[in-house]
């Protein structure tokens, strides 16, 4: 026993001894392959659009509009409310102008009277006269002065001519007959013709001024081509050269009498009135006269509100009615619908001053 206890130590000894120093730790080997756990269930479909209830049922109800399927159509909401209108654009194909001394800042009427008897005197008074009597007469000389710049800057677009800008509808002279008296007139006769007479004599005819004019004198330098207003050639008239373009003035009695008529139209050529306007050098007015061969009379006196009244309603207004021409359509002829000025009635006549008036108000 004792020998074995000896051995047994010995041999410790002899292991002990023989242990080396630790080495370095190896490389990290491979990753093995990864796992794979149990798939899990399907998850529940979720709750359609159009399912309005949820219960996953397609209802009659819910098929919103009945065209039999049941899909993203049906979930479309009601239509919202209409938006605000918006701005009218710049293109405006039909236009009334308006022009009366006073109105947005106009100030181009020009107007006097002629006055035989006083053949060198400048009346540029609240009113105008055309007067017949005692074979000495009155006439009365009129223009709208700058109605071009007006016109043009609102219809003539940039590289358009004027003349394919826009057409002329209607054109209507509206006066204040504001006072008449006539004596001898006979009962055949119950009407007054004016005589309308456009200037169109070139340079021949002076351009008048208001507060230069005379009998005798356009202006304080040029005399008239004739004394009284005569034009070098009157246009528009029934005779070439003449101012016989004529407008009837209906009286309240067929003999002597006086009293006040009102607002009388004058219709104006619309070929004239495009000339105004495209050629502006040529507006030169017109005269309006009482033909003395005609008139079966003593005396008639015919007074007209003019430019300086005092009442700014009844001064002499021009409306200018146009139709804007778009410039790919070319040029077209003015509306068909436009009527005959005889065959018009009184209240079609002044619907262009009732309009005025109503957007005189509004301003």
């Amino acid at each position: 026993m004792k020998v074995l206890g000896m051995a047994l130590l010995g041999m410790s000894i002899i292991m002990a001894s023989c242990k080396g120093d630790q080495g370095e730790i190896g490389p990290t080997g491979p990753t093995g392959p990864t796992g794979q756990g149990t798939p899990g269930n399907p998850g529940a479909d979720g709750l359609a659009c159009w399912d309005t209830n949820k219960d996953g049922i397609q209802d009659p109800g819910e098929d919103i509009n009945q065209d039999g399927n049941f899909d993203a159509l049906d979930c479309q909401g009601a239509p919202g409310d209409n938006g605000q209108n918006g701005q009218d654009g710049s293109d405006k194909p039909n236009m009334d102008f308006y022009f009366q001394d006073g109105f947005k800042g106009y100030t181009g009427t020009h107007d006097a009277t002629l006055v035989e008897s006083d053949a060198n005197t400048t009346y540029d008074d609240q009113v105008f006269n055309l007067r017949f009597s005692n074979n000495l007469l009155r006439h009365g000389v009129i223009r709208f002065a700058g109605i071009d710049e007006t016109i043009t800057s609102d219809l003539v677009e940039s590289g358009e001519t004027c003349a394919d800008g826009f057409h002329i509808n209607k054109a209507t002279l509206y006066l204040y007959l504001s006072d008449y008296t006539k004596t001898g007139l006979g009962l055949d006769q119950p009407a007054v013709q004016l005589y309308c007479g456009f200037y169109n004599g070139g340079s021949n005819d002076p351009l008048f001024v208001e507060t230069s004019s005379s009998w005798n004198m356009a202006n304080a330098n040029e005399a008239w081509f004739g004394a009284g207003g005569i034009s070098a050639g009157f246009s528009y008239g029934l005779t070439i050269g003449f101012d016989d373009y004529i407008v009837p003035v209906q009286f309240n009695e067929p003999a002597d009498g006086s009293g006040t008529i009102g607002w009388v139209a004058i219709p104006l050529p619309r070929t004239l009135i495009e000339q105004w306007v495209c050629n502006p050098t040529s507006n030169k007015g017109m005269r309006i006269r009482l033909n003395d061969a005609q008139i079966n009379s003593n005396s008639i006196n015919l007074t007209f509100e003019s430019s300086e009244s005092d009442n700014t309603d009844l001064r002499p207004l021009l409306v200018i009615e146009t139709e804007d021409i778009d410039p790919a359509a070319g040029k077209m002829a003015p509306s068909s619908k436009a009527k005959d000025w005889d065959n018009m009635s009184y209240e079609e006549k002044m619907a262009p001053l009732f309009r005025y008036f109503a957007a005189k108000e509004a301003n």
